[in-house]
């Protein structure tokens, strides 16, 4: 069960998936959360959708399902972060290049024995 995690379908854009000729929400959900019940998609069992399981909004040609805003799993990057990429300029050519190391001289000048 997923508490509070289910779609949901906007009916003023669900055409019921009429020029496919059935929908493709209520075919691709293995689990059975939608019914297609007056033409229209409908979410008809929300506590059957997985927790953070999105994939039937991927098939939706009409953009009618929409989920809750995932919280993120991550910690936000911090830019004191070791191994992040940064921007930076090098001292000896001037060219700006990204690197993850604290250096700032470019592969192309490190390479060479100035």
């Amino acid at each position: 069960m997923s508490g509070s995690w289910f779609p949901v379908i906007y009916d003023d854009k669900c055409d019921g998936c009429v020029k496919i000729g059935k929908p493709r929400c209520v075919e691709y959900c293995q689990n059975g959360v939608f019914a297609f019940q007056n033409g229209k998609a409908v979410v008809a069992h929300p506590e059957k959708c997985v927790n953070g399981c999105v994939a039937c909004e991927n098939v939706c040609h009409a953009k009618a399902i929409s989920f809750p805003q995932q919280t993120r799993p991550f910690k936000p990057v911090v830019s004191e972060d070791k191994g992040l990429l940064h921007k930076t300029v090098c001292i000896k050519c001037g060219k700006t290049f990204w690197t993850n190391r604290d250096i700032d001289i470019c592969i192309d000048c490190e390479d060479k024995k100035l």
